[in-house]
C-alpha cells in the first residue's frame, strides 16, 4: 500500500450491481484507500454531473480531477499503484494486449449484453419501448464475440501475460454479467475462468 504522502485522493461514486464494482474491486486488489459515495438519489444528481456529465455511474474524482466510464477509471488506477502489478507500462505489448481486451470486451461482448438488459428490464427502460424482437441477434452476437476468449482460455488461466491483472477484473465483470444471464452454457473455459475470479479475495461479483 502507498504511504500516506504518497497516497492519491480518492472519492468513487458508485451502486451496488453496477460497472461500479469494476472499480470497487480494482481498489481494494491494488490496496487504494478511497471514500465511497452511493445513496439513491444519486443518479442524475447535480453532485453526480459535475463529475459524469450524464449523471451516470460509476464515477470518479482523482485528485480533485473528475473521471468517469469503469474501463478508465481502473486502467488509472493501476497506473497510480504500479507496485501492485496489475498493469504493464505504457509502451508495452502487454499494455497494448490490456486495451485490446478491454475495447473487445465492451464493444463485441458487453454492448450486446447491455442492449438485452434495456430491451428486456422495464426498470431500466419502459416496456413500451422496448424492442425484444433484437434480443436473439444480441445472443448469436455475443456467443460470436464469447469464443475469442473462450479459445484464448483453453490455453491460459488468464488473459494477459498468464497472471491475474487489471485486464480481468473489466473482462471479468462482463463474463459475470453473462453468466448470470444464461449466456455461458456453452463456454466452459469462460466459466473456469469465472471460478478463478471468484476465489479471489476481494471479488465483489456474485456467482
Amino acid at each position: 500500500m502507498k504511504t500516506p504522502a504518497q497516497a492519491p485522493e480518492i472519492t468513487l461514486y458508485e451502486v451496488n450491481h453496477s460497472r461500479s464494482a469494476r472499480c470497487r474491486w480494482a481498489l481494494d486488489e491494488l490496496g487504494l484507500e478511497y471514500t465511497s459515495v452511493s445513496r439513491p438519489d444519486l443518479f442524475h444528481s447535480a453532485e453526480l454531473t459535475r463529475v459524469h456529465p450524464l449523471g451516470k455511474l460509476p464515477a470518479a474524482v482523482i485528485n480533485g480531477r473528475p473521471l468517469f466510464e469503469s474501463a478508465a477509471i481502473c486502467t488509472y488506477f493501476a497506473d497510480l499503484a504500479p507496485e501492485a502489478g496489475l498493469l504493464c507500462p505504457s509502451g508495452t505489448y502487454e499494455r497494448a494486449l490490456h486495451d485490446q481486451w478491454v475495447c473487445f470486451c465492451l464493444t463485441e461482448m458487453e454492448a450486446y449484453l447491455w442492449s438485452t438488459a434495456r430491451n428486456t428490464m422495464n426498470r431500466i427502460l419502459p416496456e413500451e419501448e422496448q424492442v425484444r424482437e433484437i434480443v436473439p441477434q444480441n445472443n448469436e452476437m455475443f456467443a460470436k464475440a464469447a469464443a475469442v476468449p473462450e479459445n484464448v482460455l483453453g490455453d491460459a488461466d488468464y488473459l494477459v501475460g498468464g497472471h491475474f491483472s487489471m485486464t480481468d477484473i473489466v473482462v471479468g465483470f462482463t463474463v459475470n454479467w453473462a453468466a448470470n444471464a444464461g449466456q455461458l452454457d456453452c463456454f466452459p473455459n469462460l466459466q473456469a475462468y469465472l471460478a478463478r475470479l471468484h476465489a479471489r479475495p476481494h471479488c465483489p461479483l456474485g456467482g
